[in-house]
Parts: C-alpha cells; structure tokens; sequence
C-alpha cells in the first residue's frame, strides 16, 4: 500500500523540490508514495477532506490566506495518526504551535536534511 503524502506550500518551486527529493528517496527505499499538493490553506483542507486519511503532510507555516496551523488542527481532527512536519524559515516563532506537529523544518530545503526529517517524519529507518 503506498504512502499517501500532501505538501502545502504557496511557492511552486518548493513543492516540486520536495516531491523531487520524495521521488529519489521512493528510488532508494522501494517504498511507494502518493504526492498530492495545495497551495492554500482552502485548497489543502480540501483535499483533506476529499481524501482517504494521509500518512504525512508537510506544511508551509506562512500561506497567503492563513497559517499552516489551522491546516495541522484540522489534519489531527480527520486524523490523529497522521504525521505532520511544519516547513518555515523561522521556526521559534512557532513554538506555541509545537504540539500540533511531529516535527519542524527549517527553510531554506537543504537535501540532506529534508531526507532525513521525511524518513523521520514516516517513522522509517
């Protein structure tokens, strides 16, 4: 059964960096992998709730029509199995908001550490 993975980020190249580095990390571990994306906060509680529960989300913390928190309340309301990753360049801003994510990465997506915070992120290896 493949991972089902949602990236939200408001910047084009991020999202298709970070599916990039998803594709090479399916090379390397054989493990299959379903990338969807949003853009928005609106678009990504859409695509929660039109479908089945996601393993992992990595969410930009500064979208243009609100926070990635509100994203990561609603992900744990559907699911609270679902493993969720803030992705923001300033990460103490956000320390209030620690409970609602399994992990913080930091901005600018640097290769190797976005490959060993995804595998941390699917509790593999």
């Amino acid at each position: 059964m493949a991972k089902t993975i949602l990236i939200v980020d408001d910047v084009g190249f991020n999202i298709e960096f970070e599916t990039k580095l998803i594709e090479n990390i399916i090379k390397e571990t054989g493990i299959p992998m379903k990338v969807d994306e949003a853009h928005t906060v609106e678009e990504a509680l859409k695509m929660i709730d039109s479908n089945d529960v996601y393993d992992a989300m990595i969410i930009d913390m500064n979208l243009p029509d609100g926070s990635g928190v509100e994203i990561a309340k609603y992900a744990r309301q559907k699911d609270p199995k679902t493993r969720l990753a803030a992705l923001t360049i300033y990460p103490n801003e956000y320390e209030n908001e620690r409970s609602y994510f399994d992990l913080f990465m930091k901005k600018p997506i640097m290769i190797g550490p976005f490959k060993q915070n995804f595998l941390r992120l699917l509790q593999i290896g």
